[in-house]
């Protein structure tokens, strides 16, 4: 009888780093998402920011779309002094600090929006503000979550101020250096306390964050995955471009030579065989031209940036530049990005541009001094986002033509109050109509 030694074999180890694991015997009711942690390194997120170029047009491209049009200030009862208000507001380079912001909660997860101002009886950062205490406003400055160190939030939702702040808690770990009479470069010593800055004082926007959440969450952490498959097709296409096309030169007499002998013909084959020139060889010898095959490989590109697409809530043709930018040659999904461009002027930039507004108002040295600001009829206007062509521009002033004619006819609106209505269309025809009303008093 004879006797079989059965080795018994070892089961396979997988090893998988990808957010789900498609192990073919796992069912397919326990595939699911797998846990990852919320702590956010925004050194890391900073330098990817910099040297990634996907990664910088997806946070800052609806910064830039938000605010780069600009906005103005309506006062239609005193022109004169709508142009003084708007001098302040434009001294105090509200551009590049609201894109700042934004491009930081976005980055960060977290934008902040400090103003500065000088006020007639001193008070610390930490005070409320009192805006009949109001000088001048002095600056208007952007910041980020990487330091800050904390800020007090309401977390109960039975109170009046649920999810409110109190105040943030920054730490200062840089100060601008002086230059002595000598040339040499002087560093003040950094402030070791922390500054607390009153929520009077600041504004702040998040984004992705939940009510016990610490922090908001990056864009770029949102769209890690689609980042990376993207940054791979680049690194695959370069590598392709590099070997696109290689030739291999069969010859016997070649290949038998003696060492030196055979370093030196191939030094001189391999430099005609890098161009496209005519090589001549012997009819015992032969010549062949590969390529690397693509076909397919657009569908899997589109795929990539249809993700990126998806994942950021920004349109291919957006990312890539491949938009002209005017209304009649827009594409739905273009035209809804916009809107989302519009929602972020509306819900995040117009209420920081309004209460700016109110504190100039307030401010003794800012034209005749203090005003109510709820005793004047004023409001805040953005400029079109859309570059119309002519043809829509002028089919869009003879609908409000239309329509402000048939408003005065049926009684509506008197013929003042009609041109009152077109003249507030004149620098807002795409986006439609902002409702112009009385400003309500500083609440915060």
């Amino acid at each position: 009888m004879g006797l079989f030694n059965k080795q018994k074999k070892r089961p396979k180890h997988v090893l998988r780093s990808d957010a789900t694991d498609y192990y073919s015997g796992l069912s397919y009711d326990n595939l699911g998402w797998r846990f990852v942690s919320d702590q956010q390194d925004y050194e890391m997120l900073n330098n990817q920011f910099k040297h990634n170029a996907i990664a910088h047009r997806i946070v800052a491209k609806p910064a830039e779309d938000a605010t780069r049009n600009g906005w103005r200030l309506v006062i239609p009862d005193d022109p004169k002094k709508q142009e003084i208000y708007q001098d302040a507001l434009d001294n105090l380079r509200l551009n590049d600090a609201l894109t700042q912001q934004i491009i930081y909660q976005r980055l960060h997860g977290d934008g902040y929006l400090n103003i500065g101002v000088k006020e007639k009886n001193a008070q610390t950062e930490s005070k409320p503000l009192n805006p009949k205490n109001i000088s001048t406003v002095s600056f208007v400055h952007a910041f980020g979550q990487n330091h800050v160190d904390r800020y007090q939030v309401n977390n109960d939702p039975t109170s009046d101020n649920f999810k409110k702040e109190q105040a943030v808690v920054i730490r200062q770990v840089q100060q601008g250096a002086t230059v002595s009479s000598t040339g040499l470069q002087q560093s003040p010593q950094v402030k070791s306390k922390p500054i607390i800055i009153d929520k009077s004082r600041y504004f702040h926007i998040s984004l992705d964050k939940f009510e016990d959440d610490q922090t908001g969450t990056s864009i770029l952490t949102r769209c890690s995955d689609q980042i990376k498959a993207l940054d791979t097709a680049l690194e695959s296409t370069g590598k392709m471009l590099r070997e696109f096309t290689f030739k291999v030169f069969k010859s016997d007499k070649l290949m038998s030579e003696e060492e030196t002998q055979y370093r030196k013909d191939r030094a001189e084959i391999g430099q005609v065989m890098n161009t496209e020139a005519i090589a001549f060889i012997s009819s015992d010898d032969d010549l062949n031209k590969f390529s690397t095959q693509t076909t397919g490989i657009d569908t899997l590109f589109n795929f990539v940036w249809q993700e990126l697409s998806a994942a950021c809530n920004i349109p291919k043709s957006v990312l890539t530049g491949e938009q002209a930018g005017t209304l009649a040659g827009a594409s739905q999904d273009v035209v809804n990005y916009y809107d989302t461009v519009k929602a972020i002027q509306e819900s995040l930039l117009k209420p920081e541009l309004e209460y700016i507004v109110k504190l100039l108002m307030y401010a003794d040295e800012v034209g005749n001094g203090q005003e109510d600001p709820a005793k004047l009829t004023w409001h805040i206007e953005f400029n079109p986002l859309w570059s119309p062509d002519d043809k829509t521009q002028s089919e869009t002033l003879l609908n409000h033509m239309n329509a402000a004619a048939t408003a005065v006819s049926s009684g509506i609106y008197s013929p003042k109050e009609a041109k009152r209505l077109l003249d507030g269309q004149g620098n807002n025809a795409i986006q439609g109509m902002q409702l112009v009303g009385k400003s309500k008093q500083i609440k915060r």
